[in-house]
């Protein structure tokens, strides 16, 4: 659930424009620090995939991932499963 949050504040910081206040300079994630993100969430995301519990909270954790950093996720899951 964390990962959709950081999608929405990526998004609200670098694209959004509305009449909410702007995201100061100081507190704005950097590119580096989202592609750190994504590279220590990711390994765990995948491991979920086989959880025996299901595999949706996954799907939706790598999509999430995958909307920040596509370049990262998309051709480790394209080697697994093709």
């Amino acid at each position: 659930m964390m990962l959709i949050y950081v999608c929405l504040y990526c998004h609200r910081e670098r694209q959004l424009k509305t009449w909410v206040p702007p995201v100061p300079l100081h507190s704005q994630l950097t590119d580096d620090d989202i592609t750190e993100f994504v590279r220590t969430t990711s390994a765990v995301a995948s491991l979920a995939v086989f959880n025996k519990s299901g595999s949706q909270d996954s799907a939706v954790a790598l999509q999430s991932l995958a909307m920040l950093r596509p370049e990262i996720i998309i051709p480790p899951l394209l080697d697994m499963y093709v």
